[in-house]
């Protein structure tokens, strides 16, 4: 599928964009532009959600993270999905996986503690307040039961193209301006604000992102998945994440042993 915008394009234009982004919304929504920004959303997440296609197999989606500044420190990233919320994730660098969680979606939860270089077992909430950040499908996935607040923030030019802007306050997560081309429906940028739920006290020990952006979707299965996006911390420094996906026979023991997969 073709690129939907530049990286350069989205670092030239950062600074006009968060200067216009940088107020939330303060109006209450209107129902017909709270109908109008759920339908927004809704129609992306149809896209990316890859529940469907699990059946009685395995998506393993392979990531290639490379700091534009240290391009010698790629992390490997492997997520291995099936039904019934059965999960694992290995991060790897330097030829050592450095982080990792699996579950079986019922009673196991475990992560991989670098420290100790062994497997150890953690609560089913630790489990997912580590795992959800690094869900594919993105922290609009399952919104209505993260508690966000979402309004429709107005249709926005973007380099001569007419987008749509949806504002999103998440508890834990920093407010966010979500971009979302009109004509495909797709996402292609967010805008982090510097403020938790309206409140900028909370953000001593969070990590904020200047922008993140979605260039390219690739078609699998029926779905468009994420395939390149990047994202800017500190004002300066840029990081690629590159992603393949297909889908392997269903094995359990992904889910129930300690093992490193690759």
């Amino acid at each position: 599928m073709k690129k939907v915008f530049a990286t350069i394009l989205l670092v030239c234009l950062l600074l006009s964009l968060k200067a216009q982004s940088n107020t939330s919304p303060q109006a209450a929504p209107s129902e017909t532009d709270s109908l109008r920004a759920i339908a927004i959303i809704e129609n992306y997440l149809s896209y990316v959600n890859f529940e469907p296609i699990l059946l009685d197999s395995t998506l393993c989606v392979v990531s290639y993270v490379i700091d534009r500044q240290h391009p010698s420190d790629t992390m490997f990233v492997y997520h291995w999905y099936t039904k019934g919320h059965q999960l694992r994730i290995e991060m790897w660098q330097n030829g050592q996986i450095q982080e990792g969680f699996y579950s079986d979606g019922k009673k196991i939860f475990r992560t991989f503690r670098p420290a100790v270089r062994a497997w150890v077992d953690i609560t089913q909430d630790n489990f997912y307040d580590h795992t959800m950040p690094l869900d594919i499908r993105g922290a609009l996935y399952d919104w209505r039961s993260k508690g966000a607040e979402i309004k429709y923030a107005g249709q926005y030019d973007f380099n001569g193209h007419n987008v749509n802007r949806i504002f999103v306050s998440s508890p834990g997560i920093f407010d966010r301006y979500y971009f979302f081309e009109k004509e495909t429906g797709l996402l292609f940028m967010l805008t982090e604000e510097s403020h938790i739920y309206g409140d900028s006290k909370k953000t001593k020990n969070a990590q904020r992102v200047d922008w993140r952006a979605w260039h390219e979707f690739t078609p699998f299965n029926g779905l468009f998945l994420p395939s390149i996006e990047s994202y800017q911390y500190n004002q300066s420094q840029i990081v690629f994440t590159y992603r393949h996906y297909h889908m392997e026979p269903y094995n359990p023991t992904l889910f129930t042993e300690d093992y490193h997969k690759m």
